[in-house]
């Protein structure tokens, strides 16, 4: 009924509309009502068929689309009006595709008028000579269409302009999630080193250290410090066991990443 109430039906056409069943529902629904269709494209995205016809303007051409809605000439018939409305009433289907597909069998009919002198099907186009002409609009009309279409159009042109750096901060917060679980699950090349010393403080040489999850060793050198390199996940927890006759083993559990282990080995009685 809100098409219906209008002489004008400025359609905003882009990949994502063209892609919309409510979309095509709202220009079809133009289409029957013998209303003027103006195709606003935003982007580069072809019109269908049924308006291949129709003179479509590039958002950006704000002049050229004032001047195509005060060219316009009203739409008549309000008898058509109420068949058309009547007719989607009674539609009973939910499904937005199933609704688009029903209004569409009902619309299919030869008399559609787009432009007031020009019958359009799917694929045919016929341009009939002028009959009645209306009166032209007084500037006080053509004002009033003016500003509100300016408006209309301001607000998508910000949207629009908004729009890119809405999807990189969606992109970007969505990228720095995936790179921080991907960091977490990440294989990395990490170290684990520390020194080994005895009850009195002394360094102990020789001890073998092993990292049996990873199947390596390593003996202790004078200064009584070990260092592995392993591939493992990040910060990943490992088993470490430290050997030496005459000495208890040693065993504790360590991160990966650290590089400051320390601990002492008690001589056997």
């Amino acid at each position: 009924m809100a098409i219906g109430d209008q002489d004008v039906f400025l359609l905003a056409w882009s990949k994502h509309s063209a892609n919309s069943h409510f979309v095509e529902f709202e220009w079809c629904t133009a289409l029957a009502l013998k209303k003027t269709v103006i195709p606003c494209l935003l982007d580069s995205t072809r019109l269908p068929p049924s308006l291949a016809a129709t003179h479509a303007i590039p958002v950006e051409n704000v002049p050229e689309i004032l001047t195509a809605l005060t060219g316009f000439a009203p739409a008549r018939g309000t008898v058509r009006r109420a068949e058309v409305i009547n007719r989607l009433d009674k539609i009973q289907d939910t499904k937005p595709e199933d609704v688009l597909a029903r209004a569409k069998a009902t619309f299919e009919q030869k008399d559609w008028i787009v432009h007031g002198n020009v019958i359009q099907g799917e694929n045919v186009t016929v341009t009939f000579a002028e009959g009645h002409k209306e009166p032209p609009k007084g500037l006080l009309d053509k004002w009033q269409i003016w500003a509100g279409v300016a408006v209309t159009l301001l607000t998508a042109i910000s949207l629009m302009a908004d729009l890119p750096d809405k999807i990189e901060a969606l992109f970007s917060n969505e990228t720095r999630l995936s790179d921080k679980k991907d960091s977490e699950n990440l294989m990395l090349e990490q170290g684990l080193e520390g020194s080994i010393r005895d009850r009195t403080g002394q360094p102990m040489e020789g001890v073998k250290v092993s990292l049996p999850k990873f199947n390596q060793t390593v003996a202790t050198d004078p200064l009584g410090q070990f260092r592995f390199r392993v591939t493992a996940f990040k910060q990943d927890t490992v088993g470490l066991l430290a050997q030496k006759n005459g000495y208890d083993p040693y065993e504790n559990d360590f991160t990966l990443g650290n590089t400051d282990i320390s601990f002492t080995m008690k001589k056997k009685p």
